[in-house]
């Protein structure tokens, strides 16, 4: 029954406490099959995600480059291959806890002699300690923003195209959050999905507004596939204290001069190519602080 449950242990992030446990006792008992199964599922994991750094890197460069080509590649391309993989990281995983709660070797062998060196360990040790930190900052990042647009001054405008959650945005906004919350309260966030009230919502209340959504022929793209232009934006609702909006949308550039003249004197931030996640996110943890830090 030890046995059983020491194996069931692996597959529940067990294996560095029990590395170090060892390492302290100075013990060297020998590794069960559980215990390396669970060390190449995690090498697994660490090569599917360099895998999609790789793809991902290549799908940039030919929306950044090759427009025509990119057109004709899914925008999500990278990630439903990170998905199809960490799909079969899961399938190994449950068969994986399975065979150790019925008391047999995983019949889904991946053990090798690379996942018996201490390397493997390390990386696993790794692994769980990133995964952990991510919850947490995914935990905190939500908590702080608003999921209603009221009382808010910073937001996040998103669409989650039906299935990407709400904290894979907070904790992408965290840093600008952080920031945001620090100079005006607790309720100054809101990151919530982008529709007609929303948007009118944060154009009439808002100082910063960043629209997290795909763009057509200058147009943003809201929820359930709603073109959002420039005429749909009524002027005099405009909040007088709005200094900077970012429209991450492809090709919202090509109706850049409406956007400005309809949201001045704010200061619109526009694509007229193609624009890419990474920009993005780059954006949002280098330059966006500091744009928030230096609003009025």
């Amino acid at each position: 029954m030890y046995e059983k449950l020491l194996n069931i242990s692996y597959y529940i992030g067990f294996i560095p406490f029990y590395w170090l446990f060892n390492a302290t006792q100075h013990r060297k008992r020998r590794k069960s099959y559980h215990y390396l199964q669970v060390l190449a599922i995690n090498f697994l994991l660490f090569c599917s995600f360099v895998i999609f750094l790789i793809c991902f890197s290549i799908h940039t460069c030919i929306v950044y480059f090759y427009r025509d080509l990119a057109l004709t590649m899914p925008m999500e391309l990278s990630f439903y291959i990170l998905s199809c993989l960490l799909f079969i990281c899961l399938i190994i995983w449950l068969e994986g806890i399975s065979s150790a709660i019925i008391g047999r070797s995983p019949r889904i062998s991946l053990f090798s002699s690379f996942t018996n060196s201490r390397f493997s360990t390390v990386l696993t040790a790794f692994h769980h300690i990133f995964v952990i930190l991510i919850i947490i900052v995914a935990v905190h990042s939500s908590s702080i923003a608003q999921k209603e647009v009221e009382e808010a001054e910073i937001f996040l405008l998103y669409d989650d195209m039906g299935y990407i959650p709400r904290w894979v945005f907070t904790l992408g906004f965290y840093c600008d959050s952080i920031i945001a919350i620090n100079r005006w309260g607790d309720n100054s966030v809101a990151i919530v999905p982008i529709n007609n009230n929303t948007i009118n919502y944060a154009l009439e209340n808002g100082r910063f507004i960043f629209v997290s959504s795909h763009g057509a022929e200058g147009d943003i793209i809201l929820q359930d596939n709603i073109f959002y232009g420039p005429e749909n934006v009524d002027s005099d609702n405009i909040s007088a204290s709005l200094q900077y909006v970012y429209l991450s949308g492809c090709d919202t550039g090509l109706k850049r001069q409406e956007w400005e003249n309809i949201l001045s004197p704010a200061y619109v931030k526009t694509f007229d190519r193609l624009s890419t996640t990474f920009e993005h996110i780059y954006w949002l943890i280098v330059e966006g602080p500091r744009v928030i830090n230096s609003l009025n």
